[in-house]
């Protein structure tokens, strides 16, 4: 076999061994970078905002981490297609429904129409009370805690993954 055909073949396995490795590398390197930003709390270096301190004890069970009370939105993390071509890295499922609205952020307005009932211990009192059906106007703002999408620090590591890969 002359050098020609030593160097093609050499290439030829070499390019079959990228297009195996690198989706694997670069979904397990995404995954563990998208759940260690519970860890950190920030997003490419800007901390999550913080929780409102009446809140705060019960939502984090005192721990003082955000976005952990059970860890099933960090345990949602998870590739859902690795192809040659293509790597997505999901998060939610039918526990975690809320994933993309603590990631994006939620704006909600509106209008809630009340239907009448009644109270049974108003105020405390120990006293039965009808509540008449009435409307009640909605303004909520849950702030954006990132934890998945475009990074220039996932970028890095990735490509230090790769090269470190590829170069023993």
């Amino acid at each position: 076999m002359d050098y020609k055909q030593q160097l093609n073949t050499w290439f030829s396995n070499f390019e079959h061994r990228f297009d195996e490795a690198v989706p694997v590398i670069v979904s397990e390197t995404a995954t563990e970078f998208f759940q260690k930003r519970f860890e950190t709390q920030e997003w490419d270096g800007t901390p999550w905002p913080a929780l409102n301190t009446k809140y705060a004890a019960k939502k984090t069970r005192g721990a003082g981490q955000i976005l952990t009370k059970n860890g099933f939105l960090k345990a949602s993390i998870r590739p859902s297609e690795v192809t040659a071509n293509r790597v997505v890295i999901s998060a939610g499922n039918a526990k975690v429904p809320y994933a993309r609205a603590h990631n994006e952020g939620l704006k909600i307005n509106g209008i809630a129409n009340v239907r009448g009932y009644t109270n049974k211990n108003f105020m405390g009192k120990g006293k039965r009370v009808q509540i008449k059906p009435h409307t009640r106007s909605i303004n909520f703002k849950m702030p954006q805690r990132k934890f998945m999408g475009n990074s220039k620090f996932l970028n890095q590591a990735i490509i230090d993954r790769l090269t470190k890969a590829f170069n023993s």
